[in-house]
């Protein structure tokens, strides 16, 4: 047998494989950026829009109004998760908690997403947003933030109240349209599908169940509010450090 033959076969042969290495190299990098570390698979900003016909186009008003809607006028990049598998990153997003319904921004046009049952949940900054869709809870239902992923955690409801412009009255100046913060609501997520108003912390410490001499303590101290998600947070945070 040709000696040169023999190495010519050999060397072709070694580039087939080193060639195979590369695509099955190049297979494993490209599969791992589409499954992140939080098992969701990543998508694009299209597929919002098009997914299960997700998105409706948000109608704007030419009425001067003052206050605002939102909780942040301004679109930030966040993430959605949705469907228990899916991902996408970077998405422009505000809360419009007027009507309830989380808008992103795509080719400078302003949509909503229409079927929030579908999503697991919104990150935009430091804020995570669940979507309620029943609950025992009565009148809970829409968008929250929950501030933990463990549980026990709190959970925000955030209204704003619409009042249309009111004439002058009697030694009463006219008011214009406008929108105004309503308080918002706190509740406590025991889990997946328990959730409770806190309508005090003598009752909430009662619903956590237990180390209640500890917590009243702590809350005394404290000085802990029914009304403030943050102090709330430090009472919870302060419970499971007792387990």
């Amino acid at each position: 047998m040709n000696t040169r033959n023999c190495f010519g076969i050999a060397g072709f042969n070694v580039t087939i494989l080193k060639k195979t290495l590369f695509i099955i190299l190049g297979l494993i990098i490209y599969s791992s950026n589409l499954f992140a570390q939080d098992g969701y698979i990543a998508k694009s900003l299209n597929d919002l829009g098009t997914d299960l016909n997700w998105s409706k186009r948000v109608q704007t008003s030419n009425l001067i109004i003052q206050g605002s809607p939102y909780l942040n006028d301004e679109f930030k990049p966040g993430e959605v998760f949705y469907e228990g598998k899916f991902k996408i990153s970077n998405v422009p997003l505000r809360y419009n908690m007027y009507n309830d319904e989380m808008e992103f921004m795509d080719k400078n046009v302003v949509l909503a997403i229409a079927f929030p049952e579908k999503i697991d949940k919104v990150i935009i900054g430091k804020e995570t947003f669940i979507y309620i869709g029943k609950s025992d809870e009565k009148g809970l239902k829409g968008y929250v933030i929950k501030w933990d992923d463990t549980f026990p955690c709190i959970l925000t409801k955030m209204k704003v109240e619409y009042f249309d412009k009111e004439p002058p009255q009697p030694i009463v100046e006219s008011k214009p349209a406008r929108y105004e913060r309503a308080y918002d609501q706190q509740y406590l997520m025991k889990s997946s599908n328990e959730i409770e108003s806190i309508k005090s912390i003598k009752k909430l410490i009662q619903s956590i169940g237990d180390h209640e001499n500890e917590l009243t303590n702590f809350s005394k101290k404290e000085k802990i509010s029914a009304n403030d998600p943050q102090e709330l947070i430090k009472l919870i945070d302060y419970y499971k450090g007792l387990k």
